[in-house]
């Protein structure tokens, strides 16, 4: 017989129950314990891989360096009234309201200009550049152009931006004596059209998660020809009041001149030549909504439309 047998049986009894309070005791401690100690262990080797880091990189440790860097920043960025928030802001007016004015005279306001912009609008307004053009020896064909009247897409104010864009551009090629080329058309029997293309439309969102563009971009592609100083005219003109057509993309060409003649240089040996040809592309801005009040860093990304004309 054991010597257990001995006990009395309340202490048989005491005895069990102690040892399974025991057991209780260590696994409740061991499940509430458990993942705080993993927590522990995560946040210890998270803390130590970011003080790796900031060891590695140029900021300082000092939470009062850190802190004289930031307010130097933020002083940096500015307030209200000055800083690079106001300049960009500026800038970014600047680059979209160039057809603030012609909106707000027939829509008033540019969500209204958004949803009431119209067919019919966009057809008449067709109809009138294709005859002014006409007028200027400028011939528009759906094959090269990429639009007539009886173009239709989901947003009608884009295409009347479309439109304007356009004539803006022109506008400034004719102001300086530069002519638009003009390319045969297959199968037209000696029919020309000019050279000018709308290019996909370009959509630009501050943050990858957005519904609504923030600023869009309306290109225009076009092939010139002139004088070099009259080209040149052209480029500065893209930039004046009121006016922000930034040429984003260029080809320049130099004609040879006529027969054997050679073309003329200045006293430090540089070739003037008086023809030249540019295939260029500009673009007009238009911001369809309010700025947003907080600053985004999560970058920038862009989609374009189905290309028109090409």
């Amino acid at each position: 017989m054991s010597n257990n047998s001995k006990w009395p049986a309340g202490h048989r009894n005491l005895l069990a129950i102690i040892i399974l309070l025991t057991i209780a005791a260590i696994a409740v401690t061991y499940l509430r314990l458990r993942p705080r100690w993993i927590e522990y262990t995560e946040t210890r080797d998270e803390k130590a891989s970011i003080e790796a880091k900031l060891i590695k990189s140029e900021w300082p440790n000092d939470p009062e360096r850190l802190e004289a860097i930031l307010n130097a920043f933020n002083k940096q960025l500015g307030n209200k009234d000055k800083g690079l928030k106001v300049e960009t802001a500026q800038i970014i007016a600047q680059a979209t309201s160039m057809f603030k004015e012609k909106i707000e005279n027939e829509y008033e306001t540019i969500p209204d200009f958004i949803q009431r912009a119209s067919q019919t609008e966009y057809k008449d307004q067709y109809d009138r550049l294709e005859t002014y053009l006409q007028g200027k020896n400028i011939i528009l064909d759906t094959s090269v152009f990429g639009m007539n009247e009886l173009t239709s897409e989901p947003f009608k104010y884009q295409m009347l931006l479309k439109l304007w864009t356009t004539q803006a551009i022109i506008d400034c090629a004719i102001n300086n004596k530069l002519r638009v080329t003009s390319k045969p058309l297959p199968g037209s029997r000696g029919r020309r059209a000019s050279s000018i293309t709308v290019l996909p439309m370009k959509s630009y969102y501050l943050n990858d998660n957005d519904s609504t563009a923030y600023v869009l971009e309306f290109p225009i592609q076009l092939e010139l020809t002139g004088s070099m100083p009259n080209f040149s005219a052209f480029v500065d003109s893209l930039f004046t009041e009121g006016r922000f057509l930034p040429m984003v993309n260029m080809e320049l060409i130099a004609q040879a001149p006529h027969g054997n003649k050679l073309p003329n240089s200045d006293k430090e040996g540089n070739i003037n030549y008086h023809s030249i040809v540019a295939q260029v592309v500009c673009s007009s801005f238009f911001l369809p909504q309010a700025p947003p009040q907080k600053d985004s860093t999560s970058g920038k990304k862009t989609v374009s439309e189905r290309p028109a004309g090409i």
